[in-house]
């Protein structure tokens, strides 16, 4: 059995920036067990799927780089990244246009999991409302307030 860093919620909240990239430089498994710690401790919603940046296949800007897709929507996918010493905010987005654009769901200088879940749970709102496409999601979020 392979045993990985377990992370608290302290001692991700209390983390900055250099520290996460300090952590992941020691190595890809060290970042992966940042990514794991944030996923244990994000408790997300069963209705999404998770899926954690192992390399740079997500562009590897920030330490830890997770992918959230809606189960039931499975073209809303959302992008969480960790602060770096580059960005020095937690963010997650949601991609439309084919990419090409981006809605800002979340900027917290420090990891919020209670803030990004209900955030999922509005997402989940409006697929179940009839939204269910990136681009109106988008939209729907910009007229009531709920991007950044």
């Amino acid at each position: 059995m392979i045993q990985y860093e377990k992370f608290t919620f302290a001692e991700l909240h209390a983390m900055s920036g250099s520290d996460l990239e300090q952590y992941a430089e020691r190595g890809e498994a060290f970042r992966r067990d940042l990514s794991r710690g944030v996923i244990h401790n994000l408790s997300y919603p069963d209705k999404w799927l998770c899926d954690m940046e192992h390399g740079c296949e997500f562009g590897g800007g920030a330490p830890v780089n997770i992918r959230l897709t809606l189960k039931a929507q499975m073209s809303v996918t959302l992008c969480l990244v960790s602060s770096s010493d580059d960005v020095p905010f937690w963010q997650m987005s949601l991609p439309f246009n084919g990419g090409a654009s981006v809605a800002w769901l979340y900027c917290a200088e420090t990891f919020d999991p209670e803030h990004i879940v209900y955030t999922l749970q509005r997402i989940e709102g409006l697929v179940s409302a009839g939204i269910t496409t990136p681009e109106r999601l988008a939209f729907a979020l910009r007229q009531s307030g709920g991007v950044v």
